[in-house]
């Protein structure tokens, strides 16, 4: 049994208790304002006799406590959304320490008791020692001798073992205090394959009404700090479903403002509690059973924010879901809307997987909403880290002002076992995602239960299997792909699709060119991967992995004599150019333009443009420089103004070409780590100073004609090159 710091405690002037419920007010005497350490994450609220002490900003006018409290048998409990709370930089801000003392004696319901807090790293002890207690170590044991002479005792909850919660468990019954705190969000990235409710400590502070949930809050007062103002009541879940009750009932009496947190916070709640006999759980249950026709979002009935009870159930009928074990689950009720049911026979298929690159390898099958897949891994496959994913579409809509298909449809499990049963409710093409550095180059799978689809394979399939079979495959969903791109895009879309090998050879040009400029080997570690969904969280393409777009960008990305044009190739150049956009040399502004020099390139090399086409209208038709020069030609301007920043770097392409480009960037793959820029001063520095030795002109005093400052000491080093012209 590992150690665990305790402290005994012995309190001298602490104040009066506050009063035993929910007086959230009380215990905010005296307090204007605390700390804000780190990035707290939210604390769910949702038992009668647990409440929100202190709020955070979570999205908008949305909040969520930041510091919670809570009850169960005779004891008491408080939860901190960030272990920073324990910390001396955070006591020593606004009235952070004095919020200390006020929980602490509530929860101990005394001022003058021995006190025991126990801490991994010493946190809880030295939290307490600052407010004048001695402090002393104690054993870590799952049953700590003496807990129960002890008013208070502090823990890491979700770091706890089964034993040890339910030590802690007993001695809160029986009328002990609780201080927990974590970082909920941190714990998750450390631990992705777990999940927070799952947790024996998330147990214990369920039973209190409190739980540790997923995502981040921002300030609410100035000096990025929690303001100390008594938290609304409808941060308690309880609170929340009965206000959305009471305004479905009652159309004319909606308040949208209250309707929205009321909704948020029961969207943050059912995620994090755990798995048990709860009665809100058993609430909503029974609503969404009653209401499970109207939850299914769609493009045609979009679930909009004043829609509050249906959006809110939406979240709580997801969480049944995941929580549902395989066997049980079915198609959900918006499935076959999207993405999709398939009306086919399913059979078993043995599937061989290239896995010689990582993340997503397609099997070339799709997952019927509801169907069972029975997975069979060869015995060197099992348990190294691979994961089977249904979905493509993997955008969560959640924050969304409306929801035009379900917020959440892809479903991930790892392969742990040689044989795995995976139940969808959405379905969804699938895939297996594969860890880098697998040590396998091919997988070859059994799997009963999932549907051919339409999948070109370049380099592997024939035209002929193509235009004879495949692209009539009967699964909604195909994907489009070589080694270096993959497409992912209604079968609609692709039955009438003749010659895909071209279009994939145009897609490597235009990744080879990508890579060409970044000065990055043409083969890949895996393809740069497109989506095309019904709704995706953000903007109308956005970057990252996959790249996400709207249906209507399906029937462009193969039609070929268009994207040779440069027709509309400008998008998805852009969201390429910022999944290879580099920080070295993206400073403040540049932001939305380095992406557009990378894809400017791009449709330089690749496209045939008509004369005088650059691929966008405000490249063809730029912002005025003159009338920027007229005004001034202030920097704020330039990096709110990302055509008009574009235009630097276009005129220098103009005049010298891209090689220049290329070698700088290719410069910045080479530097050490102390080379590196380590802020925006260094980033203009160094971009002004490499790329004029890449061009051999002194580019300082077109710098400053375009008003970006660099340093005095950057433009003397080019002073000697020959003036820009």
């Amino acid at each position: 049994m590992s150690s665990l710091a305790l402290a005994l405690l012995l309190a001298f002037g602490w104040p009066t208790p506050a009063p035993a419920g929910n007086d959230a007010a009380a215990l905010l005497e005296g307090v204007q304002q605390v700390a804000r350490p780190g990035i707290p994450g939210p604390i769910a609220v949702f038992g009668a006799k647990s409440f929100a002490v202190i709020e955070g900003a979570l999205g908008g006018e949305r909040r969520a406590s930041a510091i919670a409290a809570g009850a169960f048998g005779g004891g008491r409990v408080v939860a901190f959304g960030h272990t920073g709370y324990m910390g001396a930089d955070a006591a020593g801000v606004g009235d952070t320490e004095r919020l200390a003392r006020n929980l602490a004696a509530w929860a101990a319901r005394s001022n003058n008791k021995r006190l025991r807090a126990g801490a991994y790293g010493g946190a809880f002890g030295d939290l307490f020692a600052r407010l004048g207690f001695e402090v002393v170590q104690v054993a870590r044991d799952a049953k700590p001798a003496g807990l129960d002479q002890l008013a208070l005792v502090g823990c890491t909850p979700l770091g706890l073992s089964e034993l040890e919660a339910q030590a802690l468990e007993a001695y809160v019954a029986s009328g002990g205090a609780l201080f927990c705190a974590e970082t909920p969000w941190g714990w998750q990235q450390l631990n992705p394959a777990q999940s927070l409710r799952d947790r024996p400590g998330q147990k214990l502070l369920a039973r209190a009404g409190l739980a540790f949930a997923g995502g981040y809050l921002d300030a609410t007062a100035p000096q990025e700090r929690f303001a100390a103002r008594a938290p609304g009541e409808l941060l308690n879940a309880w609170k929340a479903l009965d206000l959305l009750l009471a305004q479905d009932k009652n159309k004319s009496a909606a308040d949208p403002a209250r309707a929205d947190q009321a909704s948020a916070t029961l969207q943050l709640a059912l995620p994090a509690m755990p798995d048990g006999d709860w009665e809100l759980r058993e609430r909503l249950a029974d609503l969404v059973r009653a209401r499970e026709a109207q939850l299914r979002p769609s493009a045609e009935q979009p679930l909009r924010r004043d829609a509050a009870l249906a959006r809110a159930l939406v979240a709580v009928q997801h969480t049944l879901i995941e929580a549902t074990p395989p066997a049980k689950r079915r198609a959900h009720v918006s499935a076959a809307d999207f993405p999709g049911a398939v009306d086919a026979t399913t059979t078993v298929q043995y599937v061989e997987v290239d896995t010689s690159q990582p993340h997503w390898r397609s099997t070339g099958l799709y997952a019927p909403p509801g169907g069972r897949l029975e997975v069979v891994l060869p015995t060197d496959a099992v348990g190294q880290g691979l994961w089977l994913q249904v979905g493509a579409h993997t955008d969560e809509l959640w924050e969304l002002d409306e929801w035009r298909r379900h917020p959440q449809i892809t479903t991930r499990v790892e392969l742990r076992e040689r044989q795995t049963l995976v139940v969808s409710a959405f379905g969804g093409p699938l895939y297996l995602d594969v860890p880098r550095g697998f040590h396998l180059q091919r997988v070859k799978l059994q799997i009963r239960g999932g549907v051919p689809a339409p999948r070109f394979v370049l380099g592997h399939t024939t035209l002929e299997e193509w235009r004879g079979e495949l692209r009539a495959r009967p699964a909604p969903w195909a994907e489009l792909e070589s080694r270096k791109f993959a497409l992912t895009l209604p079968s609609s879309v692709v039955r009438e699709l003749d010659d895909p090998r071209a279009l994939l050879q145009f897609w490597d040009r235009v990744l080879d060119a990508m890579a060409d400029v970044c000065g990055l080997p043409h083969e890949r570690e895996r393809p740069e991967r497109f989506v095309c969904d019904r709704q995706i969280s953000a903007g109308y393409m956005h970057s990252g992995y996959p790249i996400m777009a709207h249906l209507d960008v399906a029937a462009l990305a193969v039609d070929l004599a268009r994207l040779e044009r440069g027709e509309e190739l400008w998008g998805f150049v852009h969201e390429l150019g910022h999944n290879h956009q580099r920080e070295e040399w993206t400073f403040d502004g540049t932001t939305e333009v380095t992406c557009n020099v990378l894809g400017m390139y791009v449709i330089d090399k690749v496209c045939k443009l008509p004369e005088g086409k650059r691929g966008h209208e405000a490249v063809d038709n730029p912002p005025s420089f003159e009338a920027y020069r007229a005004r001034g030609a202030k920097f704020d301007e330039w990096k709110s103004d990302p055509f008009l920043a574009l235009q630097m770097y276009v005129q220098l392409r103009d005049r010298y070409g891209w090689t220049p480009f290329e070698k700088t960037f290719a410069e910045y793959l080479r530097l050490g780590e102390f080379e590196r820029p380590k802020n925006d001063d260094e980033k203009r520095d160094q971009w002004l100073t490499r790329l004029s030795r890449n061009i051999g002109r002194n580019l300082g005093p077109y710098f400053e004609s375009w008003g970006v400052p660099t340093s005095a000491k950057a433009r003397a080093s080019i002073a000697s090159l020959p003036a820009h012209e």
